[in-house]
Protein backbone atom coordinates (compact mmCIF):
# COMPACT_ATOMS: atom_id res chain seq x y z
CA UNK A 1 0.00 0.00 0.00
CA UNK A 2 2.87 2.39 0.65
CA UNK A 3 3.71 2.08 -3.06
CA UNK A 4 0.32 3.55 -3.95
CA UNK A 5 0.73 6.27 -1.34
CA UNK A 6 4.08 7.11 -2.91
CA UNK A 7 2.47 7.13 -6.35
CA UNK A 8 -0.29 9.54 -5.30
CA UNK A 9 2.16 11.71 -3.38
CA UNK A 10 4.61 11.78 -6.30
CA UNK A 11 1.80 12.73 -8.64
CA UNK A 12 0.72 15.46 -6.22
CA UNK A 13 4.27 16.84 -6.10
CA UNK A 14 4.42 16.76 -9.91
CA UNK A 15 1.14 18.70 -10.11
CA UNK A 16 2.11 21.19 -7.39
CA UNK A 17 3.31 23.93 -9.80
CA UNK A 18 0.02 23.85 -11.67
CA UNK A 19 -2.53 23.21 -8.91
CA UNK A 20 -0.62 24.56 -5.85
CA UNK A 21 -2.76 23.81 -2.76
CA UNK A 22 -5.12 21.49 -4.60
CA UNK A 23 -2.40 19.27 -6.10
CA UNK A 24 -3.31 16.29 -3.91
CA UNK A 25 -6.96 16.52 -4.92
CA UNK A 26 -5.91 16.71 -8.57
CA UNK A 27 -3.67 13.66 -8.06
CA UNK A 28 -6.63 11.74 -6.62
CA UNK A 29 -8.82 12.75 -9.55
CA UNK A 30 -6.13 11.71 -12.06
CA UNK A 31 -5.56 8.40 -10.27
CA UNK A 32 -9.31 7.72 -10.32
CA UNK A 33 -9.54 8.67 -14.00
CA UNK A 34 -6.63 6.33 -14.77
CA UNK A 35 -8.40 3.44 -13.03
CA UNK A 36 -11.60 4.22 -14.94
CA UNK A 37 -9.62 4.28 -18.19
CA UNK A 38 -8.13 0.87 -17.39
CA UNK A 39 -11.54 -0.71 -16.87
CA UNK A 40 -13.21 1.09 -19.79
CA UNK A 41 -13.10 -1.98 -22.10
CA UNK A 42 -14.80 -4.00 -19.38
CA UNK A 43 -17.41 -1.27 -18.93
CA UNK A 44 -18.21 -1.36 -22.64
CA UNK A 45 -18.58 -5.14 -22.52
CA UNK A 46 -20.77 -4.76 -19.45
CA UNK A 47 -23.04 -2.30 -21.26
CA UNK A 48 -23.38 -4.70 -24.18
CA UNK A 49 -24.26 -7.49 -21.74
CA UNK A 50 -26.85 -5.32 -20.02
CA UNK A 51 -28.49 -4.51 -23.36
CA UNK A 52 -28.56 -8.22 -24.23
CA UNK A 53 -30.09 -9.09 -20.83
CA UNK A 54 -32.69 -6.35 -21.28
CA UNK A 55 -33.63 -7.85 -24.64
CA UNK A 56 -34.18 -11.21 -22.90
CA UNK A 57 -36.54 -9.80 -20.26
CA UNK A 58 -39.78 -10.50 -22.21
CA UNK A 59 -38.73 -14.13 -22.70
CA UNK A 60 -37.79 -14.44 -19.03
CA UNK A 61 -41.21 -13.06 -18.09
CA UNK A 62 -42.80 -15.79 -20.23
CA UNK A 63 -40.70 -18.39 -18.45
CA UNK A 64 -41.83 -16.99 -15.08
CA UNK A 65 -45.44 -17.38 -16.12
CA UNK A 66 -44.82 -20.89 -17.38
CA UNK A 67 -42.74 -22.13 -14.41
CA UNK A 68 -44.03 -19.81 -11.69
CA UNK A 69 -44.94 -22.68 -9.36
CA UNK A 70 -41.62 -24.52 -9.72
CA UNK A 71 -38.55 -22.36 -8.87
CA UNK A 72 -36.06 -25.09 -9.82
CA UNK A 73 -37.47 -25.43 -13.34
CA UNK A 74 -37.62 -21.65 -13.69
CA UNK A 75 -33.99 -21.27 -12.68
CA UNK A 76 -32.92 -24.05 -15.04
CA UNK A 77 -34.93 -22.57 -17.93
CA UNK A 78 -33.48 -19.08 -17.35
CA UNK A 79 -29.93 -20.46 -17.25
CA UNK A 80 -30.58 -22.41 -20.46
CA UNK A 81 -31.93 -19.25 -22.10
CA UNK A 82 -28.82 -17.31 -21.09
CA UNK A 83 -26.60 -20.10 -22.41
CA UNK A 84 -28.52 -20.34 -25.70
CA UNK A 85 -28.31 -16.58 -26.24
CA UNK A 86 -24.67 -16.46 -25.01
CA UNK A 87 -25.47 -13.81 -22.41
CA UNK A 88 -23.81 -13.87 -19.01
CA UNK A 89 -26.07 -12.94 -16.09
CA UNK A 90 -23.04 -11.58 -14.19
CA UNK A 91 -21.34 -9.48 -16.87
CA UNK A 92 -22.45 -6.17 -15.34
CA UNK A 93 -20.57 -6.86 -12.09
CA UNK A 94 -17.08 -7.27 -13.51
CA UNK A 95 -16.04 -3.60 -13.97
CA UNK A 96 -17.24 -2.72 -10.49
CA UNK A 97 -15.28 -5.56 -8.97
CA UNK A 98 -12.06 -4.40 -10.64
CA UNK A 99 -12.56 -0.78 -9.54
CA UNK A 100 -13.34 -1.53 -5.91
CA UNK A 101 -9.76 -2.26 -4.78
CA UNK A 102 -8.51 1.06 -6.17
CA UNK A 103 -11.25 3.05 -4.45
CA UNK A 104 -10.81 1.17 -1.16
CA UNK A 105 -7.10 1.87 -1.41
CA UNK A 106 -7.68 5.60 -1.84
CA UNK A 107 -10.08 5.61 1.10
CA UNK A 108 -7.53 3.75 3.21
CA UNK A 109 -4.78 6.19 2.22
CA UNK A 110 -6.73 9.14 3.60
CA UNK A 111 -8.26 7.48 6.63
CA UNK A 112 -5.12 6.06 8.29
CA UNK A 113 -2.49 8.10 10.07
CA UNK A 114 0.19 5.47 9.44
CA UNK A 115 1.10 3.64 6.24
CA UNK A 116 3.51 0.80 6.55
CA UNK A 117 6.17 1.75 9.09
CA UNK A 118 5.88 5.53 8.84
CA UNK A 119 3.48 8.39 9.16
CA UNK A 120 1.08 9.07 6.29
CA UNK A 121 2.59 12.16 4.68
CA UNK A 122 -0.43 12.57 2.37
CA UNK A 123 -2.43 13.79 5.36
CA UNK A 124 -0.13 16.81 5.68
CA UNK A 125 -1.36 18.16 2.33
CA UNK A 126 -4.20 20.64 2.13
CA UNK A 127 -7.29 21.10 0.02
CA UNK A 128 -8.80 24.58 -0.03
CA UNK A 129 -6.77 25.50 3.07
CA UNK A 130 -8.17 22.53 5.02
CA UNK A 131 -5.68 19.83 6.06
CA UNK A 132 -6.53 16.44 4.56
CA UNK A 133 -5.66 14.75 7.84
CA UNK A 134 -8.41 16.49 9.78
CA UNK A 135 -12.16 16.86 9.56
CA UNK A 136 -13.58 19.60 7.39
CA UNK A 137 -15.99 20.62 10.16
CA UNK A 138 -13.04 21.20 12.53
CA UNK A 139 -11.20 23.23 9.90
CA UNK A 140 -14.28 25.38 9.25
CA UNK A 141 -14.87 25.88 12.96
CA UNK A 142 -11.31 27.17 13.34
CA UNK A 143 -11.80 29.61 10.48
CA UNK A 144 -9.91 27.54 7.88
Amino acid sequence: MSAFAGLVEGLAEFLEPVFSGSATAAAIVLFTAFVRLLVHPLSRASARGQRARAALQPRIAELREKHGKNPEKLQKAVLELHAAEKVSPLSGCLPSLFQLPAFFLLYHLFSNARIGDGANSLLAHQLLAAPLGERWADALREGG
